[in-house]
């Protein structure tokens, strides 16, 4: 009869074996795919923030298109990628983001199994975005950072204005010239306050707190600065230049005519004349009046004067005009004697007895030098051109408006110098609605990111079906029988665990006489269910499957480059990692089991002895 009852138990205990084997998975499963603990746990195992932040991070700057976007518009950043690292790191710092991931894990994978109805994740942005202005400011202020791109920028100005082959300024300079001139106008210590300015004006409207912005930059700042360097680029002689032949000569010639004809039948050309002009306002006499004319100009931009026109005081250069103009005239009149025929002794003598006045002699004496000639008939060339000059020259030349404007790069209420006066009182400012305006429809791209910044990243399982939905109807449908699915297997996992216990109590009772017997069976048989489960979990696993599971993820890693490569790697890991987890929490709930037969066993074998131990 024994013998019968324990043949039955060898197919019990067969199938109690089977079943506890696929038992054992099943729990394993619930434990570890079903526990969002051990997502977290496989991340960390796998030092996965750390990699964001020491590779990830720094190779994703490298690659990054706005990299690129930022190197084309002329900023070279590579030099300053280690700082945007530690940018990053300020803005979403290590711990912040592992909290965020486990808080996510510890939301979804709930939902997902079935035990919840909803889930909600909720990371707040507005925090984050107030710490990226900040980390952005407290890089730029450090002294091996912003240098360097305060030298891009001026460098980027540079290329803009050397490219423009219309420049406004109607004299060259060169391009170191043109940065000396930023670099004392635009220092770098203020522009960082502009910038800094800047960033506590926008990052408000970005999170929602203010429902505008100004960005406005004092331009009357600078002015003093700016009025001493212009001053200094009109000191060169290239302006002189442009100044005496385009802006002095059209205002000589009006009264040309007048001072071309002189007694004694002279005449002087347009030519001669602006000579002499020139000899008489000299670079020295330009420079001398530069600072004041600069002063000029800009008591109109600052608006303590409304009129434009410039004076230019010419009494004082009078004598030396006329004195140029004389030796001019006096040049043409030797010309002139020297042309006449020899006098005769009968002209000679008439013209001793009877000079001429205010006329050339018919003759020259042979004898007489140019000047003694001059004396002998009364000729004094200042006092015939000195009156000229009196009368015919104002004793101010003022550069009009509408020239100034000219000079300056056109006329109109849209020149330079309008404009120019427009930004000095009232600054320059960027609006809310210049932006609005600048982006057109895509500024609605601009709101969506404010709200998203000021209510935070929120993803619900509405936003998960709307996300299912928009890959098709199948999609949801296939969701939804999955986490039904994963939640009956669940709620079947309290109660399933009874079938083996209930098929081990079997094979025990069928195969034992007395309790010891009884108990020896069904230790025994979980003794070999664990012996099996480990010899299948472990071993005959690392032998046979692992291999095979290498083989297929390894290759994903060599088709991939750069930060792919670099996550796809990381990947294999985790997933690798976490199938070592999964199989080392089977094999050691097979030793745990193994122990537990073995001390069993042990038990019933001890109990008679250690009876007899108590009767003794």
């Amino acid at each position: 009869m024994i013998w019968f009852r324990r043949i039955i138990a060898l197919p019990l205990a067969l199938l109690f074996i089977i079943l506890s084997l696929l038992v054992l998975v099943t729990f394993r499963v619930s434990d570890t795919l079903g526990n969002s603990d051990f997502y977290n746990e496989q991340l960390r195992q796998a030092d996965i923030y750390n990699f964001i932040y020491d590779d990830l991070v720094p190779t994703a700057l490298a690659e990054a298109e706005v990299t690129g976007d930022i190197s084309k518009a002329g900023i070279d950043v590579s030099r300053l990628e280690p700082y945007l690292i530690d940018m990053v790191e300020q803005t979403v710092p290590r711990e912040w983001l592992e909290a965020q991931v486990e808080q996510s894990f510890n939301e979804v994978v709930p939902y997902v199994w079935g035990d919840t109805e909803s889930f909600n994740i909720r990371i707040p942005l507005k925090e984050r975005v107030e710490t990226a202005a900040q980390a952005m400011k407290n890089t730029l202020h450090k002294e091996e950072v912003f240098p360097v791109i305060y030298d891009q920028l001026i460098a980027l100005i540079l290329d803009k204005v050397t490219s423009n082959e219309e420049s406004a300024l109607p004299f060259a300079l060169t391009r170191d010239e043109m940065g000396s001139i930023l670099r004392r106008v635009l220092p770098e210590e203020w522009v960082l306050v502009q910038l800094g300015s800047a960033i506590d004006e926008v990052v408000p409207y970005l999170t929602r707190d203010k429902a505008q912005f100004m960005v406005h930059v004092e331009i009357s700042d600078r002015l003093d600065a700016f009025e001493v360097v212009v001053a200094d680029v009109l000191k060169k002689p290239e302006t002189y230049d442009y100044f005496f032949e385009d802006l002095m000569a059209p205002a000589i010639e009006q009264n040309i005519q007048e001072m071309g004809s002189l007694p004694l039948g002279m005449t002087l050309s347009e030519d001669e004349i602006l000579s002499a002009m020139r000899k008489a306002f000299p670079l020295e006499w330009y420079q001398a009046r530069v600072t004041e004319m600069v002063a000029q100009i800009f008591a109109y931009l600052r608006g303590t004067e409304e009129s434009l026109d410039v004076v230019i005081p010419l009494t004082d250069r009078k004598p030396a005009i006329a004195e140029a103009l004389g030796d001019l005239a006096d040049q043409k009149l030797e010309s002139l004697i020297d042309s006449l025929p020899v006098c005769t002794a009968g002209q000679l003598i008439e013209m001793m007895l009877n000079p001429p006045l205010n006329s050339l002699p018919e003759c020259r004496p042979l004898n007489l030098s140019y000047q003694q000639l001059k004396e002998l008939l009364g000729i004094d060339i200042s006092l015939v051109v000195a009156p000229f000059v009196d009368i015919l020259l104002p004793d101010q030349w003022v550069l009009s408006d509408a020239e100034l404007r000219q000079a300056f790069g056109g006329g109109g209420d849209e020149d330079f110098l309008s404009q120019a006066r427009e930004w000095v009182q009232e600054g320059l400012t960027y609006t809310d609605e210049d932006l609005r305006a600048t982006l057109g429809g895509d500024y609605e791209a601009v709101e969506d990111i404010r709200q998203r910044i000021a209510d935070g990243f929120v993803f619900t399982e509405k936003e998960l079906q709307n996300w299912l939905r928009s890959m098709g109807d199948e999609s949801v449908q296939s969701f939804a029988s999955l986490r039904s699915g994963l939640g009956m297997a669940r709620q079947w996992l309290q109660v399933v665990w009874i079938i083996p216990v209930l098929l081990l109590a079997a094979v025990g009772a069928l195969g034992g006489r007395g309790w010891r017997s009884k108990l020896v069976w069904a230790a025994s048989v979980l003794a070999i269910m664990a012996v099996i489960a480990y010899i299948v979990f472990g071993p005959l696993f690392s032998a046979m499957v692992q291999p095979r599971l290498d083989e297929a993820l390894l290759p994903a890693v060599g088709q991939a480059e750069g930060m792919q490569a670099m996550i796809v790697a990381k990947g294999v890991t985790i997933a690798q990692n976490a199938v070592a987890s999964f199989m080392g929490g089977l094999k050691s709930q097979a030793v745990g089991i193994l122990a537990v037969s073995v001390l069993l066993i042990g038990l019933a074998v001890a109990w008679p002895i250690l009876a007899r131990m108590r009767r003794g």
